[in-house]
């Protein structure tokens, strides 16, 4: 009868023990790397969805340097702005109705868009 030895068997498991102590890590890292990535679009989108707001509603824009105004994601989405299952991929619940996104007028005609996270 001819099979392995339990010296060869154990030699596998070594092999494969230090190759997933190199990969699992890796992978680690790939995943939250992604999910950074993620969070970051999410986060472009909702101002996206401030900007196309107060594109429509220029009388609520800033009208003077330093002058900051928000909206909640809830008024974002409640108008349509945004899409009601937006969620936060750190912590994978949507992110909370009362996130404000904010403009604040730093020029002539340039606008710096926030997010704040409650």
């Amino acid at each position: 009868m001819k099979g392995f030895t339990l010296a060869e068997l154990l030699g596998v498991i070594a092999i494969l023990g230090v190759i997933a102590l190199i990969t699992v890590p890796a992978i680690n890292r790939s995943l939250d790397s992604g999910r950074d990535d993620l969070y970051e679009t999410q986060i472009e989108q909702l101002k996206k969805g401030a900007e196309d707001y107060y594109t429509k509603h220029l009388d609520e824009m800033p009208d003077m340097e330093g002058v900051i105004a928000c909206k909640t994601l809830e008024d974002l989405q409640n108008e349509g702005y945004l899409p009601l299952d937006i969620k936060n991929p750190k912590t994978d619940k949507p992110f909370s109705a009362l996130t404000k996104v904010c403009v604040e007028k730093k020029g002539e005609a340039e606008y710096l868009y926030s997010v704040e996270e409650e």
